[in-house]
Protein backbone atom coordinates (compact mmCIF):
# COMPACT_ATOMS: atom_id res chain seq x y z
CA UNK A 1 0.00 0.00 0.00
CA UNK A 2 2.76 2.11 0.43
CA UNK A 3 4.24 1.85 -3.01
CA UNK A 4 0.95 2.45 -4.89
CA UNK A 5 0.25 5.40 -2.03
CA UNK A 6 4.01 6.71 -3.51
CA UNK A 7 3.16 5.97 -6.84
CA UNK A 8 -0.15 7.90 -6.99
CA UNK A 9 1.28 10.79 -5.64
CA UNK A 10 4.19 10.84 -8.13
CA UNK A 11 1.10 10.40 -10.62
CA UNK A 12 -0.48 13.58 -9.36
CA UNK A 13 2.49 15.73 -8.83
CA UNK A 14 3.35 14.95 -12.59
CA UNK A 15 0.26 15.80 -14.14
CA UNK A 16 -0.39 18.73 -12.09
CA UNK A 17 3.25 19.70 -13.50
CA UNK A 18 1.30 19.24 -16.92
CA UNK A 19 -1.97 21.16 -16.42
CA UNK A 20 -0.03 23.82 -15.21
CA UNK A 21 2.18 24.02 -17.96
CA UNK A 22 -0.92 23.37 -20.47
CA UNK A 23 -2.62 25.92 -19.13
CA UNK A 24 0.35 28.62 -19.26
CA UNK A 25 0.64 27.91 -22.67
CA UNK A 26 -2.58 27.93 -23.61
CA UNK A 27 -3.04 31.60 -22.01
CA UNK A 28 0.01 33.20 -23.98
CA UNK A 29 -1.70 31.31 -27.18
CA UNK A 30 -4.65 33.02 -26.34
CA UNK A 31 -2.86 36.62 -25.55
CA UNK A 32 -1.14 36.55 -28.69
CA UNK A 33 -4.64 35.79 -30.91
CA UNK A 34 -6.67 38.65 -28.38
CA UNK A 35 -3.50 41.67 -28.91
CA UNK A 36 -1.05 40.61 -31.65
CA UNK A 37 0.44 43.90 -31.06
CA UNK A 38 2.55 43.10 -28.39
CA UNK A 39 4.71 40.65 -30.50
CA UNK A 40 4.59 42.29 -33.70
CA UNK A 41 8.61 43.29 -32.46
CA UNK A 42 9.07 39.97 -32.25
CA UNK A 43 7.94 38.33 -35.03
CA UNK A 44 6.65 41.09 -37.72
CA UNK A 45 4.86 38.69 -40.08
CA UNK A 46 1.27 38.33 -39.32
CA UNK A 47 0.37 35.11 -41.18
CA UNK A 48 3.07 32.99 -38.90
CA UNK A 49 2.04 35.24 -35.40
CA UNK A 50 -1.33 34.09 -35.97
CA UNK A 51 -0.59 30.77 -37.14
CA UNK A 52 1.54 30.13 -33.83
CA UNK A 53 -1.10 31.88 -31.49
CA UNK A 54 -3.68 28.91 -32.27
CA UNK A 55 -0.34 26.78 -32.31
CA UNK A 56 0.38 27.55 -29.16
CA UNK A 57 -3.56 27.29 -28.21
CA UNK A 58 -4.39 23.84 -29.43
CA UNK A 59 -0.82 22.69 -27.94
CA UNK A 60 -1.45 23.83 -24.28
CA UNK A 61 -5.43 22.73 -24.30
CA UNK A 62 -4.26 19.33 -25.24
CA UNK A 63 -2.13 19.35 -22.31
CA UNK A 64 -3.98 20.53 -20.08
CA UNK A 65 -6.71 18.41 -21.13
CA UNK A 66 -4.23 15.59 -20.17
CA UNK A 67 -2.98 17.02 -17.15
CA UNK A 68 -6.39 16.93 -16.00
CA UNK A 69 -7.11 13.28 -17.07
CA UNK A 70 -4.70 12.16 -15.43
CA UNK A 71 -5.23 13.74 -12.18
CA UNK A 72 -8.88 12.66 -12.21
CA UNK A 73 -7.68 9.22 -12.75
CA UNK A 74 -5.56 9.36 -9.42
CA UNK A 75 -7.69 10.96 -7.41
CA UNK A 76 -10.53 8.90 -8.11
CA UNK A 77 -8.97 5.68 -8.53
CA UNK A 78 -10.94 5.32 -11.78
CA UNK A 79 -9.42 2.76 -14.12
CA UNK A 80 -11.27 3.96 -17.41
CA UNK A 81 -9.79 7.56 -16.47
CA UNK A 82 -6.24 5.79 -16.31
CA UNK A 83 -6.38 3.71 -18.99
CA UNK A 84 -7.84 6.18 -21.49
CA UNK A 85 -4.74 8.72 -20.11
CA UNK A 86 -2.48 5.64 -20.74
CA UNK A 87 -3.65 5.36 -24.14
CA UNK A 88 -3.60 9.51 -24.92
CA UNK A 89 0.20 9.39 -24.01
CA UNK A 90 1.07 6.57 -25.66
CA UNK A 91 -0.25 8.19 -29.20
CA UNK A 92 1.88 11.45 -27.96
CA UNK A 93 4.62 9.31 -27.81
CA UNK A 94 4.43 7.72 -30.97
CA UNK A 95 3.53 10.45 -32.42
CA UNK A 96 7.03 12.55 -31.27
CA UNK A 97 9.04 9.55 -31.90
CA UNK A 98 7.44 9.25 -35.93
CA UNK A 99 8.06 12.64 -36.15
CA UNK A 100 11.73 13.50 -35.06
CA UNK A 101 12.81 10.11 -37.36
CA UNK A 102 10.69 11.84 -39.82
CA UNK A 103 12.52 15.13 -39.72
CA UNK A 104 15.74 13.60 -39.35
CA UNK A 105 15.92 11.14 -42.75
CA UNK A 106 14.14 14.52 -44.60
CA UNK A 107 16.28 17.08 -43.18
CA UNK A 108 19.15 15.29 -44.48
CA UNK A 109 17.66 14.69 -48.07
CA UNK A 110 16.64 17.58 -48.44
CA UNK A 111 17.98 19.90 -51.04
CA UNK A 112 18.39 23.29 -51.65
CA UNK A 113 17.58 23.72 -55.24
CA UNK A 114 14.29 22.65 -54.32
CA UNK A 115 13.71 25.44 -51.90
CA UNK A 116 14.83 27.99 -54.64
CA UNK A 117 12.89 26.86 -57.12
CA UNK A 118 10.19 27.26 -54.59
CA UNK A 119 11.05 30.49 -53.60
CA UNK A 120 11.96 31.96 -57.27
CA UNK A 121 8.18 30.66 -58.29
CA UNK A 122 5.98 31.82 -54.96
CA UNK A 123 7.78 34.74 -53.02
CA UNK A 124 5.99 38.01 -53.14
CA UNK A 125 8.32 40.44 -51.05
CA UNK A 126 8.11 42.46 -48.28
CA UNK A 127 4.40 42.92 -48.52
CA UNK A 128 3.72 39.34 -49.23
CA UNK A 129 0.49 38.81 -47.64
CA UNK A 130 0.05 35.15 -48.20
CA UNK A 131 1.63 32.46 -45.78
CA UNK A 132 4.69 31.64 -47.75
CA UNK A 133 6.32 35.14 -48.50
CA UNK A 134 5.26 36.11 -44.75
CA UNK A 135 6.97 32.57 -43.16
CA UNK A 136 10.33 33.47 -45.98
CA UNK A 137 10.55 37.23 -44.09
CA UNK A 138 10.50 36.17 -40.61
CA UNK A 139 12.97 33.50 -41.69
CA UNK A 140 15.34 35.89 -43.19
CA UNK A 141 14.79 38.03 -40.22
CA UNK A 142 15.19 36.22 -37.40
CA UNK A 143 18.61 34.31 -39.30
CA UNK A 144 19.83 37.03 -41.00
CA UNK A 145 19.87 35.98 -44.10
CA UNK A 146 19.06 36.28 -47.53
CA UNK A 147 17.01 33.73 -49.77
CA UNK A 148 18.16 30.15 -50.27
CA UNK A 149 21.61 30.54 -51.00
CA UNK A 150 21.86 34.30 -51.27
CA UNK A 151 20.87 37.65 -52.64
CA UNK A 152 21.14 36.39 -56.27
CA UNK A 153 18.11 34.14 -55.47
CA UNK A 154 16.10 36.82 -56.22
CA UNK A 155 17.37 37.66 -59.82
CA UNK A 156 15.82 37.57 -63.50
CA UNK A 157 12.90 35.32 -63.82
CA UNK A 158 11.90 35.39 -60.21
CA UNK A 159 7.99 36.06 -59.24
CA UNK A 160 10.59 38.80 -57.27
CA UNK A 161 11.73 40.70 -60.05
CA UNK A 162 8.36 40.50 -61.92
CA UNK A 163 6.45 42.39 -59.10
CA UNK A 164 9.37 44.33 -58.02
CA UNK A 165 11.68 45.22 -61.46
CA UNK A 166 14.75 46.99 -60.42
CA UNK A 167 14.69 46.32 -56.90
CA UNK A 168 17.95 43.40 -56.69
CA UNK A 169 16.50 41.93 -53.54
CA UNK A 170 14.04 42.59 -50.67
CA UNK A 171 14.42 44.72 -47.44
CA UNK A 172 14.12 42.04 -45.30
CA UNK A 173 17.87 41.38 -46.08
CA UNK A 174 19.29 44.30 -45.29
CA UNK A 175 20.83 44.68 -42.21
CA UNK A 176 19.27 46.16 -39.38
CA UNK A 177 20.64 48.44 -36.17
CA UNK A 178 18.14 46.85 -33.58
CA UNK A 179 17.05 43.01 -32.98
CA UNK A 180 14.36 41.43 -35.74
CA UNK A 181 12.32 43.32 -37.57
CA UNK A 182 11.85 46.14 -35.24
CA UNK A 183 14.94 47.59 -36.01
CA UNK A 184 15.46 50.34 -38.66
CA UNK A 185 17.12 49.00 -41.80
CA UNK A 186 20.96 50.82 -41.62
CA UNK A 187 21.03 52.19 -45.03
CA UNK A 188 18.63 50.96 -48.03
CA UNK A 189 21.16 52.05 -50.88
CA UNK A 190 24.38 50.61 -49.50
CA UNK A 191 21.94 47.61 -49.22
CA UNK A 192 21.07 48.07 -53.08
CA UNK A 193 25.09 48.23 -53.90
CA UNK A 194 25.57 45.00 -51.94
CA UNK A 195 28.27 47.29 -49.59
CA UNK A 196 29.78 44.85 -46.88
CA UNK A 197 28.07 45.05 -43.50
CA UNK A 198 24.40 46.53 -44.84
CA UNK A 199 23.19 43.13 -46.64
CA UNK A 200 23.19 39.64 -45.30
CA UNK A 201 25.16 37.47 -47.68
CA UNK A 202 24.29 34.51 -45.98
CA UNK A 203 21.66 32.25 -47.62
CA UNK A 204 19.47 30.74 -45.07
CA UNK A 205 19.83 27.41 -46.11
CA UNK A 206 23.33 27.10 -45.05
CA UNK A 207 22.20 29.50 -41.66
CA UNK A 208 19.87 27.54 -40.85
CA UNK A 209 21.31 24.30 -40.65
CA UNK A 210 24.20 26.14 -39.39
CA UNK A 211 22.16 27.33 -36.37
CA UNK A 212 20.22 23.70 -36.18
CA UNK A 213 23.97 22.06 -36.09
CA UNK A 214 24.85 24.04 -33.05
CA UNK A 215 21.60 23.87 -30.91
CA UNK A 216 20.56 20.09 -31.93
CA UNK A 217 22.39 18.62 -28.86
CA UNK A 218 20.06 21.44 -26.61
CA UNK A 219 16.48 20.03 -27.89
CA UNK A 220 17.52 16.69 -28.68
CA UNK A 221 18.35 16.62 -24.65
CA UNK A 222 15.11 17.89 -24.06
CA UNK A 223 13.27 15.51 -26.27
CA UNK A 224 15.29 12.56 -24.29
CA UNK A 225 13.85 14.17 -21.07
CA UNK A 226 10.26 14.36 -21.92
CA UNK A 227 10.13 10.56 -23.80
CA UNK A 228 11.66 10.07 -20.39
CA UNK A 229 8.93 11.34 -18.77
CA UNK A 230 6.43 10.17 -20.91
CA UNK A 231 7.65 6.98 -20.63
CA UNK A 232 7.38 7.19 -16.42
CA UNK A 233 3.88 8.54 -16.82
CA UNK A 234 2.67 5.67 -18.41
CA UNK A 235 3.97 3.03 -16.38
CA UNK A 236 2.50 5.08 -12.91
CA UNK A 237 -0.87 4.77 -15.13
CA UNK A 238 -0.21 1.49 -15.99
CA UNK A 239 0.87 0.13 -12.50
CA UNK A 240 -2.44 2.15 -10.79
CA UNK A 241 -4.57 0.50 -13.47
CA UNK A 242 -3.63 -2.84 -12.53
CA UNK A 243 -3.77 -2.04 -8.04
CA UNK A 244 -6.99 -0.02 -8.25
CA UNK A 245 -10.17 -1.91 -7.91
Amino acid sequence: MGVLSCVQHLMLAFNALVFAGGTSLAAVGLWVAVDPSGFQHIVAAEGVLSAGAFLLLAVGTALALLGFLGCCGALRRSRALLLGFFILVSLVFVTQLVGAVLFLLHWKQMQPELLLSELRRSYRGDEGAEVFSTAWNTLMVTFSCCGVLGPEDFGNGSCFQELHPGTPWPRVCCARDGLLQAGELLGWEQCRDRSRGYIHEQGCFSAFGRTLQQFLSLPGICSLVVLGVEIFAMFFAFCLYYNFD
